[in-house]
């Protein structure tokens, strides 16, 4: 079984960078394309913030009434490129790594 992947980078650089560190988990359909200006980034998240990961913290606060302001949104809009791909099942923890690695983003309810 495989699962879907979208990933949210800086720069194309970071995308294409994470998709090469990925080819060892025999990745699928895998795409480096811009992110289209009306794409909503409310739901992306950094990967590093992931329970999967083991890395970042969440203030309880921002969870419970997460920041619904311009600054939150502004921040969002420094992603200029999203990855996706397709990656067997087992190896979708090690795939989160890889993306942590690259400071890469993605929807919150993914993670």
């Amino acid at each position: 079984m495989t699962k879907h992947v979208e990933a949210y980078f800086r720069t194309e650089n970071d995308a294409e960078s994470a998709k090469s560190s990925l080819q060892k988990y025999s990745i699928e359909q895998e795409a480096v394309e811009p992110i289209p200006e009306e794409v909503d980034l409310t739901p992306i998240v950094p990967a590093s913030g992931s329970a999967n990961t083991g890395g970042g913290t969440f203030n309880f606060t921002d969870v419970i009434t997460p920041k619904k302001d311009n600054d939150a949104m502004a921040d969002k809009r420094h992603l200029t490129h999203v990855l996706n791909f397709k990656i067997p099942e087992e190896n979708y923890d090690e795939a989160l790594k890889v993306i942590v690695e690259h400071d890469g983003h993605m929807e919150q309810s993914k993670l």
